[in-house]
Order: C-alpha cells, then structure tokens, then sequence
C-alpha cells in the first residue's frame, strides 16, 4: 500500500503588518497543502495521513474551515483516502463538518480510533498533553490482540530523540516522550505532527513529516514536505517529497565591536517581498538601542521586517552556520 503522510498545515497562520501580507501568509498555507495532495495524486498514492495541527488555532475562522475542508473534499473525488487527527493548536479537536458524515473516503477523528484499509490498519488518536503513555498502552493492547495485522499509529506527540531548532536541541527522557521499542513489529509505523522538522527516529519506525510550510525564522533553512511510504508484508520505503517554500531571510549583524547600531542597519541588503529577520550578535542591545530600532523599521517601510532581541540585555548566539 502507498501512503502519504503530511502534518502541521497550520491553516489560518498569519504573518506581517499588512492586510497583503497576512493574506499571502494565509495562502502560501494552502498553496503548500495543495501541491501536497498533487503529489498525493501523481504518485499513485492511496491512502494520505494528516497527523494534526490542521489549523493554526482551535477556533479559525470559518472561511478558513469551509476552504480547507473544500479543498480535502474535492481531493478525495480523486478516490484517494484522506485521514486527518487534530493536533495541539487544533486543541485536540477538528471543527465539525458534515463532509466526514457522507463521504466515504474523509476521515477526520477526533478520537482514538483504529480505520481498516485493505493491507493495513491505522490506529488514530489526537494530541494528548496529559497523559500520552497511557494512550500509547492502550494502543499496544489493541496491537498485541492482532499480530497478523499491520498497522500504522498516526498521532500529533513527542518521542524520545526528536530534534528542533536552529541549534538541534533534542528530546531526551522526559515524562511526554515516548518511545515504540516496546512494541511488536507489526506496528510498523508511528507518524505524527507537532515537530516541524522532517525527521526519522528510533530505527526509523518513527517518521515526523514536518510542517508543510515554514512557520518560524527557526525554520529558515529546513526543507518542507512530505512522505510517500510504501508498505508490504516484509518490507517498507520511505521517501521524503520536498515541496517548494517560501524564501525566508535571516541577517546576522555582529555588533560586538559596535558603539552604535545605526550604521551596521545602513548595510544590511533587504530584498523586496522576502519575510526578513535582522539578528544582532555579539553582546547585549540596551533599552535606548532596542527603543530606536521600535521607531527605525516601521520607518523603513517594510512590512516583512523584523529584529531580535526584542528586549535589551539578551545576548544572541548565530543561527545555524550564519556568520558576519
């Protein structure tokens, strides 16, 4: 069976100033998502996991609702099964829609719930901020009861080795990271959102899709997309899709040596229409230097522009290789 897995659309995720830029912000969302489900279809793909955060809140607006859930249904016109949890910005719950009543190809669960397909068995459960292990225990029961099946746990958590960030902070025993080595083979997959870096963990039974789009000038230079997993009795292959994202742009000044800021701003090059970030490194900016830069950049007229630190007496350490 050929799966695509895709998770944190974050549909309703606004960025900017400006009206202009709060709806490019919103359509680079679903532009993303679409060319997802295009793969989707090129691919000859039969079954798509959404592993939550759907939406960028738990109660978007609902032209944002109708258009995403107008866009999934005419995918699954294609025949293609769609499959989607609610994550921990959807609050653990998917707004209602009659669709997933009617059509017989949309899934869309808000509870832990296992969906039969022809060569595998998807076991869904939403965000659980609370407890995660006791849900995972209960999954492993259901699993044990069936060893001749497959399955596939499709969830929005965190597990133990995930890494995030500029500088590949990672998660290690902690109380809501969870680990699968305790499972039987025949889950073969745990999928889920809620890390936005594309990822393999725990001898690759643990896939994180990443966010669909960038979100954040943390995730500047991750690349954004998707799985296509093929699945057989003894054998699985996965592939990660890259999807075209949006350019972010992150300056490092380096002030070290600087008595004054205004002049290393003369020399920093902004490129029209590009969501740019200005990082002052090197030592400490004070309440003055950070109450002139509130008063420079709107000044400057861009609507993408932005700085750190915003407060004074945080000294910043360089985003990934970024050197000035």
């Amino acid at each position: 069976m050929r799966v695509l897995a895709l998770s944190d659309t974050h549909f309703g995720y606004m960025y900017g100033k400006t009206a202009e830029a709060r709806k490019q912000s919103i359509e680079n969302m679903f532009r993303a998502f679409e060319r997802t489900l295009e793969i989707a279809q090129n691919r000859d793909v039969e079954l798509v996991l959404h592993g939550g955060d759907m939406f960028n809140r738990s109660k978007p607006p609902k032209d944002i609702i109708s258009k995403a859930y107008k866009i999934i249904e005419k995918f699954t016109e294609t025949g293609i099964k769609f499959v989607g949890i609610p994550g921990n910005h959807d609050k653990s719950n998917l707004p209602e829609t009659l669709l997933s009543h009617f059509n017989k190809d949309l899934y869309l669960v808000n509870r832990l719930t296992r969906l039969d397909f022809e060569e595998i068995s998807i076991l869904t459960f939403p965000f659980e901020l609370e407890d995660p292990k006791r849900i995972l225990k209960k999954l492993r029961g259901e699993i044990e009861k069936h060893p001749k099946t497959s399955f596939i746990v499709l969830c929005h958590q965190l597990f133990d080795g995930a890494k995030f960030g500029p500088h590949l902070f990672t998660l290690r025993n902690r109380k809501d990271t969870l680990l699968t080595q305790v499972f039987p083979k025949n889950a073969r997959l745990f999928i889920s959102g809620h890390i936005h870096r594309s990822q393999k963990l725990q001898n690759d039974r643990v896939l994180y899709t990443g966010s669909t789009e960038r979100t954040s000038f943390m995730e500047a230079i991750e690349p954004k997309g998707c799985f296509v997993i093929d699945i057989e009795k003894n054998f699985k292959n996965v592939k990660f899709i890259e999807l075209p994202s949006e350019n972010i742009a992150v300056k490092e000044v380096d002030i070290e040596d600087s008595i004054s800021i205004s002049s290393n701003l003369d020399s920093v090059e902004i490129e029209d229409d590009v969501r740019t970030l200005i990082r002052f490194t090197g030592r400490e900016l004070s309440q003055k230097e950070i109450n002139f830069l509130w008063s420079y950049f709107p000044a400057k007229e861009f609507p993408l522009l932005t700085f750190a630190p915003r407060k004074p007496m945080i000294k910043l350490k360089h985003l990934y290789s970024i050197r000035k």
